[in-house]
């Protein structure tokens, strides 16, 4: 949001995921159009859900959904308050996954609740659950960086964990990184120095318990009324839903790939293009990435910004944006050993911007 500018006259193109970032955007500026696009339908149905629930729920009932990630009576919900409001591939595959909220967290279900679980278990096993327990109710940054250091630092950067990450098969299926983006990664520098220049200065820039709602849900497995998403907020919930949820009716879901969905938007029809890592999965040998940068700069008007995170600190695709007519520049560049975070995530090696200028 920094770095985005964002007016009520954007038009802004954006990874669905899990929808997070486009409900933040809705409520920050309420730009006149999101295109949310992901060619995994079960993000747009996700999407979907959101927007169903903040139009037809009470914010006690959609914050037990997606703060807690768990609602006993969503069955009940799905049934008689959101099904008018979805669409009849999204109502049938919550009906056929309701159990996902309403057994358990639903922040345990997928290839990211594997992971998830994963990290528990070896807490466990290490016998420092209530290490980490404690690290999210710390009310000072010294305090974490001391339970950090002494009780969880070697836990998460044991062996085993270094090994895993060095393992392809489990950092596609757990953690969502392909073997392009690994290999960036692995050129640049080992996994451990990458995994110890992610966390390291995460933990002392940002407090867990009121500051960094994205590792307090990986480690908690749910968010808190203190520490969550702006949508999941009280005050982001009203927002959403005031007159008649019009900041949700700029949502536009589309459930295919990038390079498809830029090629059937009109010319000059878009001021921001938000494509996260993705490029980084690109074979720097393919026209994929070419392809995709030459819609982009189709679609977007003069001036309009793209903006990407890479895990390689000079992506190659860098050189595809500029000779597409596209002025690019870094954000932020992580380099080995650095004691601040680029960001509360701080998982990507850099952050860049482009600028369509021909």
């Amino acid at each position: 949001m920094q770095h985005l500018s964002l007016t009520s006259s954007d038009s802004v193109f954006v990874i669905t995921s899990a929808g997070d970032n486009p409900l933040h955007y809705a409520i920050a500026a309420a730009p006149q159009s999101l295109h949310c696009v992901d060619i995994n339908p079960c993000q747009g149905h996700l999407l979907e859900l959101k927007l169903a629930a903040i139009t037809c729920l009470e914010y006690s009932d959609f914050f037990a959904l997606f703060g807690r990630g768990y609602h006993p009576h969503f069955r009940y919900l799905l049934e008689n308050k959101l099904r008018r409001c979805l669409s009849l591939s999204a109502y049938e595959f919550w009906k056929l996954n309701a159990a996902s909220f309403s057994s358990s967290s639903f922040y345990d279900y997928g290839y990211s609740g594997r992971a998830l679980r994963l990290g528990r278990f070896l807490f466990k096993l290490a016998g420092v659950r209530e290490d980490v327990e404690r690290l999210c109710r710390c009310d000072s940054l010294e305090s974490q960086v001391n339970i950090w250091r002494s009780n969880l630092r070697s836990v998460w950067l044991n062996p085993l964990v270094v090994a895993l990450l060095r393992n392809a098969a489990f950092c596609w299926n757990a953690l969502g990184v392909p073997l392009n983006q690994r290999k960036m990664l692995l050129d640049e520098g080992g996994v451990y120095q990458y995994v110890c220049d992610t966390l390291d200065p995460v933990l002392s820039t940002y407090l867990l318990k009121t500051q960094n709602y994205f590792y307090l849900l990986t480690l908690l497995g749910h968010y808190t009324p203190e520490c969550c998403p702006s949508y999941l907020t009280r005050q982001g919930f009203e927002k959403l839903k005031a007159e008649n949820c019009e900041r949700l009716k700029a949502f536009r879901l589309h459930t295919d790939s990038i390079l498809n969905t830029l090629r059937g938007l009109s010319s000059a029809s878009l001021t921001r293009a938000l494509v996260m890592d993705h490029m980084d999965w690109y074979d720097p040998g393919s026209s994929e990435a070419n392809d995709e940068v030459v819609e982009l700069s189709r679609v977007l008007t003069l001036g309009g910004l793209v903006f990407w995170r890479s895990a390689s600190r000079q992506p190659w695709y860098n050189e595809v944006f500029a000779r597409n007519g596209f002025c690019v520049e870094p954000i932020s560049v992580r380099q080995p050993g650095m004691n601040v975070a680029l960001d509360r995530v701080n998982m990507y090696a850099s952050f860049w911007k482009a600028q369509k200028v021909i």
